[in-house]
């Protein structure tokens, strides 16, 4: 029963407690009750078909997702830029990326940057202590550049930009890379999975700025599948400028090169190419201010003090905060002994397993791990950030479960690298 409903059981298992959540925001926003109740209609109809008909299963998948995820998104922009409000009606961490875009074109560096009085400060913050992106920029170069010429050319036509255009254009990428990296119903379940893990919808209303870094993750694991070590080194190295917390999925990567024939011989030249896309976008920030650079995107994660990100979120830092063994939230606390011992210990047990299991599930659901152990251990452990690694652990559960019932010729599709 599992193996012939098993779509229907992800839809309706995480598509039920997704449609609640948006339910939920549509009666905040004061939409007629009608509206919520007619998509979920349809969405019963899109399931009821996908069960009757399995030719129409792709586009139930399809139809879902952007149901339950795209459309809720699509309203929080309409919203923002329609209904009148004293509060910015997008995520504060949305906001700084197009603002410090719009910086970056008018020749300031987004480092360093006093964004108080910016609107910044009216963007949702429910903490008892001011937030303390108004004077720290956390993104790293790529977030930044990567999108420019997309966000100048729509604010140049439309006279307007919000960041959840870029972030939905994101998802799009990624349910694709999750389709092409998982072939069959497997890939299907994944990428419906991902965008319907309960809590994910309202995040992609605030603005899922994890989104691109993924993206370029699956890329990266898609592009090392079929071998073109080339384009990987370079999306990898872009993966790596544009997020912090790529790094962690690195020596995952890696792994998965090796699993596909990479050698100890020709790792360099492609570690090198990585290394030099990184530079080139992180460069010319360091030139221009490097103090404000390292001051925003190292000692703010890092040190202690005014100058560091105070402890919250649902991880071992807030427990040890709230049993007294850090007594303040901006204390110093040697978190990376924790850390560390656990992502080593999980990219060493990923190497063994992905060199005798060569499948493509398995290098994301070893991304998911490593990322969901170092972000739960982290200073700040924000459900966002463990919803992450959650999403990717989820994804290549599916993909290895699916995987497990095939036919012998069925897993060779499982494994890009053989196509």
């Amino acid at each position: 029963m599992i193996r012939r409903h098993g779509e229907t059981l992800v839809l309706g298992l995480l598509g039920v407690p997704t449609a609640a959540v948006g339910w939920q925001i549509a009666r905040t926003w004061g939409l007629p009750a009608w509206l919520p109740a007619v998509l979920a209609g349809l969405l019963v109809i899109m399931v009821v078909a996908a069960v009757a008909q399995p030719k129409l299963k792709e586009f139930a998948a399809i139809a879902t997702v952007f149901v339950l995820y795209a459309l809720p998104t699509t309203g929080a922009i309409i919203r923002w830029h329609l209904v009148p409000s004293t509060a910015a009606l997008i995520g504060d961490g949305a906001y700084q990326i197009q603002l410090a875009r719009n910086l970056l074109l008018r020749g300031i560096d987004p480092y360093g940057f006093d964004y108080t009085g910016s609107g910044l400060e009216r963007a949702p913050w429910g903490q008892p202590f001011p937030n303390p992106a108004l004077h720290h920029l956390d993104y790293w170069p790529g977030t930044i550049v990567l999108p420019l010429p997309f966000q100048a050319t729509f604010q140049f036509v439309a006279g307007w930009w919000d960041e959840r255009i870029w972030l939905l254009l994101a998802g799009a990428a990624v349910f694709c890379l999750l389709r092409w990296l998982i072939p069959g119903p497997a890939g299907r379940m994944a990428a419906v999975a991902f965008f319907l893990i309960p809590g994910h919808s309202l995040l992609a209303v605030l603005g899922d700025n994890d989104l691109p870094m993924i993206a370029l993750l699956l890329a990266a694991t898609l592009t090392i599948a079929r071998r073109r070590f080339v384009p990987a080194a370079i999306v990898i190295g872009l993966a790596m400028a544009t997020k912090q917390t790529a790094l962690i999925a690195l020596p995952v990567l890696v792994g998965w090169g090796f699993a596909n024939s990479i050698t100890w011989r020709s790792l360099p030249r492609y570690a090198g190419l990585a290394a030099i896309t990184v530079l080139a976008l992180i460069g010319p920030f360091i030139a221009w201010n490097a103090a404000a650079f390292v001051r925003d995107t190292v000692l703010y994660n890092l040190g202690s003090g005014a100058e560091a990100y105070p402890i919250q979120g649902i991880g071992l830092s807030t427990w040890l905060l709230q049993a007294g063994i850090i007594h303040g939230p901006r204390d110093a606390f040697p978190f990376l002994l924790i850390q560390l011992p656990l992502v080593i210990a999980a990219w060493a047990l990923c190497w063994r397993w992905l060199l005798r299991h060569r499948l493509a599930g398995d290098a994301v659901l070893w991304m998911g791990l490593a990322l969901f152990l170092f972000l739960f251990t982290n200073r700040f452990a924000q459900p966002t950030y463990l919803l992450l690694g959650v999403e990717l652990i989820t994804v290549g559960l599916l993909g290895r479960l699916a995987t497990a019932r095939q036919a012998p010729a069925e897993v060779d599709l499982a494994t890009p690298a053989a196509a």
